[in-house]
């Protein structure tokens, strides 16, 4: 693989996260402006807790990451389309399930008292959508005769 997906794999694990999804929310939905949405963001982080997250964060992007070091999809043109659309799916998966669960935070809706385990879910679901999304790639390329 080249150096540009491992790039953007891991600026993916290290940018979206909670905390920068919710510096975004609180500039979009909540009208801050940026110094202080991201004030605002990180008025509840800790070290530990952002770790702990960032475990479960890991779980999708570990995954990807061994099946393009240790499958031969590198080596087709297919393979890559398909490890590349894993990795957007990812990516937009987490930015979209860290954007719906912090979304009440910054409007007059309810937060549930079980918000807090999508930390844990979002990375576990981002696994199989993303197979799903490479798998569909895959087939999609093969069929468009691409490789």
């Amino acid at each position: 693989m080249k150096w540009i997906f491992w790039t953007l794999l891991l600026l993916s694990f290290i940018l979206i996260n909670e905390i920068t999804v919710q510096w975004l929310l609180a500039i979009n939905i909540g009208g801050y402006e940026a110094h202080p949405g991201f004030e605002r963001a990180i008025q509840n982080f800790t070290l530990d807790s952002f770790l702990f997250s960032s475990s479960f964060r890991l779980i999708p992007y570990s995954v990807l990451s061994a099946i393009a070091l240790f499958s031969n999809l590198k080596n087709s043109t297919a393979g890559k389309i398909a490890l590349s659309c894993s990795l957007a799916a990812i990516s937009a998966f987490h930015f979209w399930g860290y954007w719906s669960m912090q979304h009440s935070l910054f409007t007059s809706e309810h937060t549930t008292s079980t918000a807090g385990l999508d930390i844990l879910f979002i990375p576990i679901y981002a696994v199989w959508i993303s197979t799903i999304a490479g798998g569909l790639a895959y087939g999609s390329t093969k069929i468009m005769k691409l490789s």
